[in-house]
């Protein structure tokens, strides 16, 4: 997998997991549980573009 398509994978992961925050149905548990999983997304996405940066590599 190359760049564009890593980060395009975890930016659609982590839209349908925002998707489920929008439901109203969830308990606290599940709300925090996918607040989580976003941030570990954040963190993931942040690192893949210092990964992909920092060794130089262009869009």
């Amino acid at each position: 997998m190359n760049y564009t398509d890593i980060i395009g994978n975890l930016e659609e992961n982590k839209r349908k997991l925002m998707e489920r925050l929008e439901k109203k149905d969830l308990s606290k548990e599940e709300y925090e549980s996918v607040q989580n999983s976003i941030n570990n997304y954040d963190y993931i996405i942040e690192l893949t573009e210092m990964n992909h940066f920092e060794r130089g590599f262009m869009n």
